[in-house]
């Protein structure tokens, strides 16, 4: 757990070999008390200071010194933030600086012991993992030796159990998702695999998450009311037919009641991968436990087994106007994502060979963005608006340029990737652009908006290693405190009524709309902005949906279909609140309307919908 080399050299930081960078510690200023106290927790290594990690990571991935003196304001002044294990691992000894995995087992006992191996050492160094398990046969289906397979679940079991073994030898919970296509003999139990009750108790996975993979046939049956053959991955037989509407109302039940299974609308992905990709015939099967990453895994076309790698780092939209007419920003970042994943080739074990195949061949990285609402509420405009779906559109169209002009003045410095070079196209990245749920950097770079998605609450108490922290919305302090209304009265009302506004008598309707909390928020808006940037996005996004618990089974399919005719790549979770509420149907409304907010602030400070703090 050592730092690999660094010296203070006349208040600046140098690592061993690389870049000398001037720190200003004055920057701390910028860090919210929450926010200090999530680095001390997580992320900083031993006597070291906020600046001192900001350098050490800019040093260590910057191209020369005036590179990584850019890189060190950029992150110092909160305008990106490198994911996680990029803050944690960059320019030390003691993990690697990708954030996830994705791969796939194989219809064979090798493939998915291969699969079992590989997984404990990718979660043994802190990344989380995406497994696809589409291609093994089904319970029952016969084997070479005569024998009848006991199916998916039980292996999947093992990879359950695996999980939480790791992840108890490490302070970064081991996490990891199983994904499987909607055609699958076994995807009605699957479903029900973190479902506490029901069923056989050792056909359960409740350390895992799971999504399924949706194509455009399963949405178009059950537009048409129409049967699903759910089909053999051995031979294509139909082993079974069910009621395509039954099968989807199975989904969202379980997604309502538990937040999960992601959904990955896999034809959407694959129309929108690179077109060098497509001339290979690689396709994607699977995502990652966010949910934004679409890579190809499994045998490629040159006859070797990929398991994709996220790079990830995120642009805080929130510091928009400061880094905008920056001419360096973008490219800066897309050069150190470029030295990030090179680190990873270089450092990373045998033990990681098909990742480190899979990392050169393609080199794909996800540059996100987060502090979205946070953007629109410092201008004061509503999450459900056609002012924010105008800013939505510009402010991907900016980054998206950005990398574009990037990749290609990259592969011609440093060669296009070998991917990308094999068809004559000069990208030096094969996707460069995912947008990740940004929690924990989010919080860093001063209490920020998640990601893409709409704020939970103006006010809420949060407990860390350090204490519990009072978080307040910045962009309403102001507001209130023009109004001569900033006082600590007013904020404690605001956190026992679930973090929301709307009770306060003194705001305009305007500026309540402003302050709507994702739950009060219509989730149409939050699928159509989605929608809006998704064409701007390589790879996926994580979006979340914020539903109450008894929500009209019409609308829980309309916003799910909506997303799916939208062109949405996936749904990460479905954030809902208790389902006993939906159920106290005698009470009176004002009864109700208090059981409501107090889910409301519980909700804001449970951790019931676990997030993979590697994408963050």
């Amino acid at each position: 757990m050592e730092i690999l080399s660094a010296s203070v050299l006349n208040e600046a930081i140098q690592v061993k070999d690389h870049a000398r960078v001037k720190t200003d510690d004055r920057r701390d200023d910028l860090l919210t008390s929450f926010g200090k106290a999530t680095l001390t927790d997580r992320y900083l290594m031993p006597d070291e200071t906020y600046q001192d990690m900001f350098a050490r990571v800019a040093s260590y991935y910057g191209d020369n010194e005036a590179h990584s003196q850019r890189l060190y304001d950029y992150i110092s002044q909160l305008w990106f933030m490198p994911a996680t294990p990029v803050l944690s691992n960059g320019g030390t000894k003691r993990g690697l600086p990708i954030s996830c995995f994705l791969n796939e087992a194989n219809d064979s006992l090798a493939g998915i012991v291969e699969l079992w191996n590989e997984n404990v050492w990718l979660a043994s160094k802190g990344g989380g993992i995406g497994s696809f398990w589409g291609n093994l046969r089904s319970i029952g289906e016969n084997v070479s030796t005569n024998g009848k397979t006991s199916g998916i679940i039980p292996f999947i079991r093992v990879m359950d159990s695996q999980t939480l073994a790791i992840s108890q030898g490490s302070l970064r919970r081991g996490s990891a998702a199983v994904y499987l296509p909607i055609s699958h003999p076994e995807i009605e139990e699957f479903i029900e695999i973190r479902r506490p009750t029901g069923g056989d108790p050792n056909r359960k996975a409740l350390n895992l998450h799971h999504g399924v993979a949706v194509s455009n046939a399963f949405m178009r049956a059950v537009e048409a009311d129409e049967e699903w053959g759910l089909t053999s991955p051995h031979d294509g037989t139909v082993q079974k037919r069910v009621k395509a509407r039954d099968l989807w109302i199975r989904i969202l039940t379980a997604r309502i009641e538990t937040g999960e299974p992601y959904i990955l609308n896999i034809d959407h992905v694959n129309d929108a991968t690179p077109e060098h990709h497509k001339l290979a015939g690689l396709n994607v099967k699977t995502s990652n436990l966010c949910c934004e990453i679409t890579l190809p895994t499994g045998l490629d076309h040159l006859g070797n087994q990929r398991t994709a790698v996220c790079c990830l780092s995120s642009i805080n939209l929130e510091k928009y106007d400061e880094w905008k007419d920056h001419e360096h920003f973008i490219e800066d970042l897309m050069r150190f994502l470029d030295n990030v994943l090179q680190d990873f080739i270089d450092r990373a074990p045998d033990s990681m060979s098909r990742a480190k195949y899979a990392a050169m061949r393609e080199r794909s990285v996800g540059l996100g963005a987060m502090g979205f609402h946070s953007f629109l509420q410092d201008r004061m405009i509503p999450f459900e608006s056609v002012m924010a779906q105008v800013w939505n559109k510009k402010l991907f169209n900016h980054i998206k340029e950005g990398v574009d002009k990037a990749s290609k003045k990259l592969a011609l410095e440093k060669g296009a990737c070998p991917d990308a070079a094999d068809y004559g196209v000069m990208e030096r990245f094969s996707n460069k652009t995912a947008i990740a749920p940004t929690a924990s950097i989010s919080i860093i770079c001063g209490g920020a908006s998640p990601g893409i998605e709409p704020i939970a609450a103006n006010s809420f108490t949060q407990k860390t290693l350090s204490g519990s922290f009072n978080v307040r919305n910045r962009a309403l302090t102001r507001l209130l405190e023009e109004k001569g209304k900033n006082t600590e009265e007013i904020w404690s009302n605001i956190t026992v009524n679930g973090g929301s506004v709307q009770h306060l008598d003194f705001l305009s309707d305007h500026e309540k709309d402003v302050f709507k909390t994702a739950f009060e928020l219509d989730q149409r808006w939050v699928v159509e902005h989605s929608a809006d940037r998704a064409p701007l996005i390589d790879q996926a996004q994580s979006v979340n949906i914020f539903l109450p618990a008894d929500v009209h089974k019409r609308d829980l399919h309309q916003i799910h279909f909506q997303a799916w005719k939208k062109g949405l790549k996936s749904l990460y979770y479905c954030r809902s609140l208790s389902i006993q509420r939906a159920e106290s149907s005698e009470v009176s409304s004002n009864q109700a309307k208090e059981a409501m907010l107090k889910e409301m602030a519980k909700a804001n400070e449970s951790a019931d919908y676990e997030e993979c703090l590697s994408c963050q």
